[in-house]
């Protein structure tokens, strides 16, 4: 039987339509078990559309920094820790339009912590402050490294505790004792194995910020964790920090370009400093800072008196485990439930 031209072009018609629909389902939204969009899984399948175009991570889009600006070591209470130019930072909360939508990327290359916000189709950035990370660069691999952990967007960390820290010690093993250290909040991790990771602020460090200098959790000035929890964090946050070596993902140079943010550290992965290179310079004297102790008479939490034990580990395994309620509800656990 003969088919005839009008037949075969109506039947191409059709076939090329299925597929069409078909490779635009691929790209619609991610959604978690309650049908509610995942924003950090939506930003993974982008990041992953870039890496599958080039076979690597995307070429930086945004200009480096001047040479200027470079990591720079210190000796501080007897410890190599980096310090570079410090930043402005940024806060917009009027941008916000569903604070359960807001997510964390840090990056360990250009000592920042951004926040955004997933609003349809488009990426917000919200928020920016500066931070310090462990002392030393690398992946987290066991108790007491002296490293932070990272990990990717399609494997996020999640915020599962905001604690009052305000009247946390802590003992750095540095000569000034038991100190104060948290600033204000703390705001606890599940990093995926390891204990007693979280953000929180610089209270007696704040020279630190940012830099290297911690003992695996994240640093933020003390203003700015109190912003960052007042309008931004909640519990079942999903919270992503990059590798030393991964530069801008590619929704957060569109934030950037489209919000005409600027920034004041950029680098250049090729000239950052190795752990290697870190340990074999001569570092420069930081300045004393003035120390606020802790009052003797209050009731500061101890490790012996939470039930642990002094074993001399570091601040990332010291945390104590204490918590405070948490005020509003926080949907987010259920709505951006990661992988």
């Amino acid at each position: 039987m003969k088919v005839s031209n009008l037949t075969c072009t109506i039947i191409a018609v059709v076939a090329c339509a299925a597929i069409i629909f078909s490779c635009g389902e691929k790209k619609s939204d991610k959604h978690n078990e309650s049908g509610a969009t995942d924003p950090v899984a939506n930003q993974a399948e982008e990041q992953s559309d870039a890496e599958a175009s080039t076979g690597q991570f995307p070429a930086a889009e945004l200009p480096y920094s001047d040479s200027q600006i470079k990591e720079q070591v210190y000796d501080e209470y007897g410890k190599r820790t980096i310090r570079i130019d410090k930043d402005e930072s940024l806060s917009f909360p009027n941008l916000v339009q569903n604070k359960n939508k807001c997510f964390v990327v840090m990056s360990k290359k250009d000592y920042y912590m951004y926040v955004y916000e997933a609003q349809g189709a488009d990426t917000v950035m919200v928020a920016r402050y500066d931070c310090c990370f462990a002392l030393k660069k690398g992946n987290k691999e066991r108790q007491g490294d002296m490293r932070t952990p990272h990990t990717t967007m399609d494997n996020p960390f999640t915020l599962t505790e905001i604690v009052d820290a305000s009247s946390w010690d802590h003992d750095f093993g540095d000569g000034r004792g038991s100190i104060k250290a948290y600033g204000h909040w703390f705001h606890r991790l599940d990093t995926h194995g390891h204990k007693g990771i979280g953000i929180h602020g610089s209270t007696n460090n704040r020279e630190s910020v940012p830099g290297r200098a911690s003992e695996g959790c994240i640093r933020l000035l003390d203003e700015d964790i109190i912003d960052f929890k007042e309008h931004y964090a909640h519990v079942g946050m999903k919270v992503v920090i990059k590798a030393e070596e991964v530069d801008d993902l590619p929704f957060e140079v569109k934030a950037m370009k489209k919000q005409n943010i600027n920034r004041k550290r950029h680098l250049d992965p090729a000239k950052c400093l190795t752990n290697e290179q870190i340990g074999n310079s001569t570092p420069t004297k930081a300045p004393s800072a003035k120390v606020e102790k802790s009052d003797p008479d209050s009731k500061n939490k101890t490790l012996e008196e939470l039930g642990g034990q002094d074993t001399g580990q570091m601040e990332d395994d010291n945390v104590p485990a204490l918590k405070v309620e948490n005020t509003g509800e926080n949907k987010t656990l259920e709505e951006l439930k990661g992988k």
